[in-house]
């Protein structure tokens, strides 16, 4: 049967980076028009070994739905990691990765290139040319024209926007700044727009902090009603500087990466065109430069690890040349491969290269990182559904604009409740109807994931996901209570710090589900000083030691059979078919089922340290 995609194909492939990416890749919008010419290239012309795929071929004239399942299977096959199991305090169990928005996982198909096809050859001129066809593919995919430049720089976006930072000329070292500052006059230094509290937008605490402590002057732009950037505050505000003679930018994020929600970009990127202004963004996909366009991008910055098949790929920015200020000056990092010309005598003889790609390259090339990035080009998102079945719960809020536009990220809190309701026995179980008479203060977000690492294998993010000016405002924290907390955190108290729970849905993931509280509390140590949460072995001891006849009567039902062969036999993989990952999900729910029916409903307060006020505990401990 003929295949429509040789990424499919049981056989030994001539492996192109098109092929790779496979075709459900909608990284960019301009991403399909250099994808050819990359892929025909030297570097995409080696032979690798077998790619395993599915048992089936692709006929041209299937379905798209139906081939759109298929590639996602093929990609959760190549996953490393997606079938490994580790022993969590409780039992064995199959990990379940839903923390992509910090770094996606690694694929075999990729790795696999890498070792056939790049590292043999990590010399000489082939190395150079496959580096600089991997260049030019992820510039075609960013959408870039000839007056831009790009750049890779660090592990992620928080390098790149240094980097920008540095080239623009506003980056100083933090013991050098107050005096510098004192040295410009108004004109000279830049005003940067930026988002109040980074609100539904903050990628990076970088994108606000690194600003802070530039040379720039930062004003803050409030939200909406709908808790998105207000376009007409940013127009009062830009309207202020009109005729200050100042250089000003926009620097924004194009998705929160706590609640998901999207920016309309093209949108702010006129208003500051309008303005005179330059617009940056912090990416995480569907980017497309549209240089020289008026809603085009001036710069943009991205983290390639957040990308199936990117962790170990370098930081990217792409960047207007006309940003550029150091043209006759040395670059911001001085080294090989920067120079046309220096000699021993004097260091004003010194040519640098006038390519600003090259003589920002200085040192060692990221060869082996910049080609890991092209590989890893994806983005889709995944997310209504889980939306869709937790908002009933009175018990779990979900944080943001449920609503808006949204990528496939999802935070919230889940709610502890304190006086059993009447009517119903304090130590029943209703596990979608936990509630009490009287909603009390959440579960702290990393005590959330750990009960979701511990029972279900599922390893999400628990913290505040690089975005605490932005948390503050999402928990409703104001300064009169902000400040203590940090008079707290300076006395090593960091466990007093408000956390909430975040999860992601690739496109790729199959469908599963996750919920629990308040009941396990007791299970659990907490260090105040760290903030972290660990199982007490005694206390579970001590509870799988229960021998009343009513316990074990209420028990029986709840450990299936599924459950009772997963705890007898952990030494047996997960089949990886879904619906067999469904049935072994079920038995994870089953087993937490079991325990919390043992445990009371309400859990007695955990003691305090006299010196921390109990106002500034936002959670329930």
């Amino acid at each position: 049967m003929e295949l429509e995609q040789p990424i499919l194909e049981e056989s030994v492939q001539k492996l192109s980076i098109a092929s790779v990416i496979g075709p459900g890749s909608s990284s960019t919008s301009k991403g399909r028009s250099g994808s050819s010419s990359f892929a025909s290239s030297h570097l995409c012309s080696s032979r690798s070994e077998s790619i395993r795929t599915l048992d089936m071929g692709v006929p041209k004239s299937i379905n798209k739905n139906t081939k759109v399942n298929i590639i996602q299977h093929w990609l959760r096959s190549q996953i490393i990691g997606d079938d490994v199991e580790f022993g969590s305090p409780f039992v064995k169990r199959t990990l379940t990765y839903v923390d992509h928005t910090a770094s996606a996982r690694s694929l075999r198909c990729i790795e696999n290139f890498v070792t056939a096809n790049v590292l043999p050859f990590y010399v000489g001129h082939r190395t150079t040319k496959m580096t600089r066809q991997a260049i030019n593919y992820i510039k075609s995919c960013l959408g870039d024209g000839r007056d831009d430049a790009i750049m890779f720089y660090g592990s992620g976006s928080t390098a790149a926007i240094k980097r920008l930072q540095e080239v623009m000329g506003i980056s100083v070292p933090s013991t050098l700044r107050e005096r510098v500052l004192k040295c410009l006059s108004n004109e000279e230094r830049w005003v940067v727009f930026h988002h109040s509290y980074d609100q539904k937008k903050n990628k990076h605490h970088s994108n606000i902090l690194s600003w802070r402590q530039s040379l720039a002057e930062v004003i803050e732009i409030g939200l909406d009603e709908n808790g998105l950037i207000d376009i007409e505050d940013l127009m009062r505000k830009l309207d202020m500087y009109k005729y200050a003679n100042r250089p000003i930018l926009g620097s924004f994020s194009a998705c929160n990466n706590v609640s998901g929600i999207c920016s309309d970009t093209r949108t702010i990127v006129r208003l500051l065109h309008q303005f005179g202004g330059f617009a940056f963004f912090d990416f995480a996909c569907e980017i497309d430069m549209r240089s020289g366009e008026v809603d085009g991008y001036d710069a943009i910055f991205l983290s390639p690890h957040k990308f199936l098949g990117g962790p170990g790929s370098p930081g990217i920015l792409l960047m207007s040349k006309v940003l550029y200020q150091l043209k006759s000056s040395p670059p911001s990092t001085c080294g090989g491969g920067t120079v046309d010309y220096v000699n021993g005598f004097d260091e004003k003889d010194t040519l640098y290269l006038e390519d600003i790609e090259e003589r920002e390259n200085g040192g060692t090339p990221q060869i082996i990182q910049t080609i890991r990035a092209a590989l890893a080009f994806w983005e889709e998102k995944y997310i209504t559904r889980a939306i869709d079945r937790l908002l009933p719960n009175k018990n779990i809020q979900i944080l943001g604009n449920t609503s808006a536009k949204r990528q496939a990220i999802m935070s919230f809190l889940i709610w502890s409740t304190s006086n059993s309701p009447n009517g119903i026995p304090i130590d029943g179980l209703y596990m979608w109807g936990e509630t009490g008479s009287k909603r009390d203060k959440p579960l702290r977000g990393p005590f959330v994931a750990v009960l979701l690492n511990d029972l279900f294998g599922i390893q999400a993010r628990g913290g505040c996901a690089c975005a605490g000016p932005y948390g503050h405002k999402l928990l409703n924290i104001d300064k009169a209570t902000s400040l203590p907390i940090r008079c707290a955190i300076e006395k090593r108290y960091v466990g007093v710090k408000p956390r909430w729970t975040r999860v992601s849905f690739p496109y790729y993931m199959s469908n599963e589900m996750t919920i629990y509280g308040q009941r396990f509390l007791p299970l659990y140590s907490f260090n105040w000083k760290s903030g972290s949460w660990c199982l007490k072995k005694k206390a579970f001891q001590d509870l799988k030691g229960k021998e009343t006849r009513g316990v074990r009567d209420v028990l029986r039902p709840l450990v299936t059979t599924t459950q009772a062969k997963v705890m007898e036999d952990n030494k047996i993989k997960a089949n990886r078919r879904p619906e067999k990952n469904f049935s072994k999900c079920d038995s994870y729910l089953d087993f937490a089922k079991s325990i919390s029916i043992l445990l009371p409903k309400f859990p007695d307060r955990r003691r305090i340290p006299k010196d921390i006020d109990i106002n500034l505990l936002h959670f329930r401990v």
